[in-house]
């Protein structure tokens, strides 16, 4: 049996990238998953800590590596077969991990100041490299995939419903309290025209008092399934709200609620305000997806279903597209 080891710098939307390459490696490959949750010995300079490191994985040194390990509490990489991390906080870690034990290591995310070189694979979701290291994913990894949300909502028993991603400020996007209120009156004219319960699951960027707003204005046609972050509910099954939504609407600010949302299977819309100042690598990952037919986007007010385009077969390919590249890339 194979041991991977996942290092976490704490951050969900990371861990949940790291663990769904695991899941995808399991798969196909007899596997236990252990997690190590990264933390540095000196916090207070911890980002000074990650820019000296990566300027010193430069000198390309096994004892050097081992220096740079040293500025985080112990990790036990004995008896482990493969490091996976996600985000920049963890990449000198595992570039140091590779250099010093010669363990293979995946990292995903973009490069921040390292080559995909010091990786056995740097996965992102755009060309950075011109190295077979970095490798390309057409959806960023996440733990769905169709099987994973149809097995889930049946067993969970759950019936037909629309989904509702929301999010709120980040990454450049920014939503007045009138857009809001155009996209409340849009799901309140969908439901009377299609008599399916409405789910909304809100997230940590979404306003608490937006969130207040949603339930009120909402609530004679909420079904059971919704989940509001700042009222606590923060343990519910994703898999089994994505498996039995009909359609899914996600607001365009999280990159990882849209890559779960496509993972589904199901026919996505992302919606997007009128104030949007992302950067320029954001918007062309937006794009990417619009552009392969994996989503559609549209305004926050323009609520349309659309049809199941058999997606199950493209999306399972793309996954195992990456889950093979990556195996290559390790040597298993």
């Amino acid at each position: 049996m194979k041991k991977i080891l996942i290092i976490s710098d704490g951050i969900p939307g990371h861990f949940n990238q790291s663990n769904g390459v695991a899941s995808m490696i399991k798969e196909i490959c007899d596997c236990a998953i252990t997690t190590h949750e990264l933390s540095w010995r000196l916090y207070p300079l911890r980002s000074a800590c990650n820019i000296f490191a990566k300027l010193l994985l430069r000198f390309n040194n096994k004892n050097i590596a081992r220096a740079i390990l040293w500025m985080y509490k112990p990790i036990n990489t004995q008896g482990h077969d493969l490091v996976i991390a996600a985000g920049g906080n963890t990449m000198p870690v595992s570039a140091a991990i590779k250099l010093a034990y010669s363990l293979p290591v995946i990292q995903l995310g973009s490069p921040r100041g390292l080559h995909s070189s010091m990786f056995n694979a740097l996965v992102t979701i755009e060309k950075y490299f011109d190295h077979p290291s970095n490798i390309v994913a057409t959806i960023s990894p996440n733990i769905y995939s169709p099987a994973i949300c149809t097995i889930a909502a049946q067993k969970d028993n759950l019936s037909d419903h629309i989904l509702f991603l929301i999010g709120g400020e980040g990454i450049g996007y920014s939503y007045g309290l009138n857009e809001w209120e155009s996209l409340l009156t849009s799901i309140q004219d969908l439901y009377s025209k299609v008599k399916l319960p409405i789910s909304i699951v809100t997230s940590r960027r979404t306003p608490p008092e937006v969130e207040d707003l949603f339930q009120l204005r909402l609530k004679n046609i909420l079904g059971d399934y919704s989940a509001w972050f700042h009222h606590g509910d923060k343990n519910f099954n994703l898999a089994a709200l994505l498996g039995s939504a009909i359609n899914i609407f996600v607001t365009e600010d999280s990159a990882m609620m849209i890559s779960e949302s496509i993972s589904s299977g199901k026919p996505v819309t992302t919606l997007y305000p009128s104030n949007i100042k992302s950067p320029l690598r954001y918007e062309n990952h937006i794009s990417k997806y619009a552009d392969l037919a994996l989503m559609k986007r549209s305004p926050l007010h323009d609520l349309e279903l659309r049809s199941q385009q058999n997606l199950n077969a493209r999306i399972t390919e793309h996954r195992q597209e990456l889950v093979k590249k990556l195996m290559r890339a390790i040597g298993w």
